[in-house]
C-alpha cells in the first residue's frame, strides 16, 4: 500500500504527496530534525541540498522508477540518528537517482555527487579514487553505483562517507574486489581478519558494501559489510571478539528485545561490519551488528517501544529518541512498520552507543523482505 496515497499526515511532520520533489521533503524533513537535534539546521540542510542536485528537484511520484538500495520500499534517502553518553548525531543517506535507470547513468550521477562535496565541503576524495575503477567499472556495471552518507554533529561541519557496490560486475566477485581495494589502501593483512569474520564461508556471509570516509587521518575508516544468512547473534558477537574494542555479551539481548528472537533471523538477514583504520593496523577497531527491523513487528509503535525499552537499559536518552522519531513519523505509528528500518548497538570502553534508522516510506508503509538467500 503507497502510504502517498493511504497514510495520513501526522500533526508532526509535514504531509508529502506524489508532486513532493524529493529536496522539499528532505530539507523539511532534515530541517525538523536538526533543530529538534540541536543541531545547526542551516549547515546541515545546505549539505543535504548538495547531496540532492541536481536530481532533488524531481518530484517523488507513486513507486520508485530507480529502486534505491538505501531503503526496503525504494525510498532514496534515510535519516538515523546515533545515541551516546556523549553526545547525538543526526545522519542522512542518500542514492543519487540516475538520469536513465541504468548503472552506468547511476555511476554518473554518484560521481556527479561526490565531485559537489568535495568543491562545497572540501570532501577528501584520495582513497576513493585508488578505488574508483574496482567498484565503478566501465564495462557492463550491475547494481547501484554509490550511496552518499552526511554526519551532522552539534559541533563541527558535516562528515561524509560513501558506501560501493563489491559486486559491481561480473569481471569480479565481491569478496575479489574487495580484497583488491583493501590491498591498494594499504590493509592488504586485513583480509585475514575478514575471512576469519566470515568463517562459513562468503555465501552464508555475503559481502555487500565497502564504506570509505571522505576524511584525512590515520582515524578514517574502511569498512566491510557483511549479510548473514541464518546465523544468530551470539554467533555474530562471538566473532567480533577479533576486533580491539568489542565487549562481548550484549548482543543476544539487543536483538532478541528488538525482534522477539534470538536465534537465526530468518525474516530478514542480520547485517554487520568490520571497521579498520590505519591507526589500528591490520585488527578490526570495531564490529557493528545492524538488526532488520521491519518485518520483526506488526507496527512501528511496536518497534519504538522495543527500541525505547532497550535504550533505557543503556541508560541512553529515551526522550530524545522519541522526540526525532516524532518529527520522523507522517502517520499513527500503529498503521504501518516501514518508518524504522534497522538498528545497531555495540559498546567501547564502557560506553553504549545505539542508532536507528528511519525510512521515508514514499513509497510504501508494508515493505517486504529483501536480500533473500539466492
Amino acid at each position: 500500500m503507497s502510504s502517498l496515497r493511504s497514510a495520513s499526515s501526522s500533526r508532526s511532520a509535514p504531509r508529502v504527496s506524489a508532486s513532493t520533489t524529493f529536496s522539499d521533503y528532505a530539507v523539511t524533513t532534515a530541517t525538523r530534525l536538526l533543530g529538534s537535534a540541536g543541531v545547526d539546521a542551516d549547515q546541515g540542510t545546505r549539505a543535504l541540498r548538495t547531496m540532492l542536485s541536481p536530481w532533488g528537484a524531481r518530484r517523488i511520484g507513486t513507486r520508485p522508477g530507480w529502486h534505491s538500495d538505501v531503503c526496503a520500499d525504494g525510498s532514496p534517502i534515510e535519516f538515523s540518528a546515533a545515541f551516546s553518553r556523549e553526545g547525538l548525531q543526526v545522519r542522512a543517506l542518500v542514492e543519487a537517482l540516475p538520469d536513465r535507470l541504468n548503472s552506468s547513468s547511476a555511476q554518473k550521477a554518484a560521481l556527479s555527487l561526490t565531485r559537489g562535496l568535495t568543491q562545497e565541503f572540501g570532501a577528501a576524495g584520495d582513497r576513493l579514487a585508488e578505488v574508483s575503477d574496482l567498484f565503478l567499472p566501465a564495462e557492463n556495471p550491475t547494481g547501484f553505483a554509490m550511496m552518499h552518507a552526511a554526519t551532522l554533529t552539534p559541533n563541527g561541519g558535516p562528515e561524509f562517507k560513501v558506501y560501493l557496490n563489491p559486486n559491481a560486475n561480473a569481471g569480479m566477485t565481491g569478496v575479489e574486489r574487495t580484497r583488491a581495494a583493501l590491498d591498494r589502501l594499504g590493509f592488504a593483512k586485513a583480509w585475514t581478519a575478514v575471512t576469519e569474520y566470515a568463517g562459513r564461508g562468503f555465501d552464508l556471509d555475503r559481502i555487500v558494501y565497502f564504506g570509505l570516509d571522505l576524511i584525512d587521518g590515520p582515524s578514517s575508516r574502511v569498512k566491510v559489510y557483511f549479510r548473514h544468512y541464518d546465523a544468530s547473534p551470539a554467533e555474530l558477537d562471538a566473532r567480533m571478539e577479533i576486533t580491539l574494542q568489542h565487549e562481548s555479551g550484549l548482543l543476544g539481548a539487543f536483538c532478541r528485545q528488538l525482534t522477539g528472537s534470538d536465534t537465526e533471523v530468518r525474516a530478514q538477514p542480520l547485517v554487520s561490519n568490520l571497521t579498520f583504520t590505519t591507526a589500528g593496523g591490520h585488527q578490526p577497531v570495531s564490529a557493528t551488528l545492524y538488526v532488520p527491523l521491519w518485518l520483526h513487528s506488526a507496527s512501528d509503535r511496536t518497534v519504538r517501544d522495543r527500541v525505547s525499552s532497550v535504550m533505557r537499559g543503556m541508560g541512553l536518552p529515551v526522550g530524545r529518541y522519541r522526540s526525532l522519531l516524532h518529527h520522523m513519523a507522517r502517520r499513527p505509528l500503529a498503521s504501518g512498520r516501514g518508518i524504522h528500518t534497522y538498528a545497531s548497538a555495540r559498546v567501547q570502553r564502557g560506553r553504549p552507543r545505539l542508532t536507528t534508522y528511519w525510512s521515508p516510506e514514499l513509497y510504501d508503509r508494508y515493505p517486504p523482505a529483501r536480500y533473500q538467500r539466492g
